[in-house]
């Protein structure tokens, strides 16, 4: 579900329509969270610990309104649930994209995403998520190297694309794993206050001792 916003009378409205016309409004940040409970957790519970990372993220983003936000065809949609895009590796180093719906539920989320992933793997799927509507969020998965920075690619009109988010290779510095994540925020939508409200609840998701 989804509401189409009036822009004459919303709070954003001088921001977004000073962005809107950018080439590019999307903006990336890159940090680094501490999964050393996420990885115990995961552990813990039997589940992929990829699987829990995307669904911390995933879950921080439906708990922000300004995240949900979507410019489609010129105009702004508020959606009441934000889904996962995320590629399905196939053999011969290539993939797949699947549709995960956000539960809010760990359990649910994980048995959702593996029941996409098995159908994948059959062929079902869209290896660049051309079929799905704006409201979702791009996850990739990168466990070959870490960086420091992510420079995203956006087709044309940048502003009606989904954000995008990339987890890197995790590290162990002292006893603690850490993991780089690059994010793009829309800036007609997202300011810094909201962007580190995202890294806050994506760290408080990821230290949560889910059972």
């Amino acid at each position: 579900m989804k509401q189409l916003v009036d822009i004459d009378n919303w709070k954003r409205k001088e921001n977004y329509l000073f962005f809107r016309n950018f080439a590019n409004p999307y903006y990336t940040v890159t940090s680094v969270v501490d999964v050393s409970k996420a990885y115990d957790t995961s552990k813990r519970l039997g589940i992929k610990f990829s699987q829990f990372l995307m669904y911390a993220s995933l879950k921080a983003v439906n708990e922000i309104e300004f995240l949900r936000y979507r410019q489609i065809d010129g105009k702004v949609w508020l959606f009441d649930s934000i889904r996962l895009n995320t590629a399905v590796s196939l053999p011969g180093h290539s993939f797949i994209s699947v549709i995960v719906p956000y539960k809010s539920s760990l359990k649910e989320f994980v048995m959702s995403i593996q029941e996409q992933i098995d159908l994948a793997r059959k062929g079902l799927g869209d290896a660049y998520g051309l079929d799905s509507e704006k409201d979702v969020i791009v996850i990739s998965i990168n466990p070959w190297y870490s960086f420091t920075g992510m420079q995203f690619q956006f087709p044309e009109n940048a502003g009606e694309n989904m954000p995008l988010s990339i987890f890197g290779k995790v590290t162990e510095d002292n006893g603690v794993k850490k993991m780089p994540v690059a994010m793009s925020f829309h800036h007609g939508f997202v300011d810094g206050y909201y962007v580190g409200q995202y890294w806050e609840k994506f760290q408080q998701n990821l230290n949560t001792p889910y059972e």
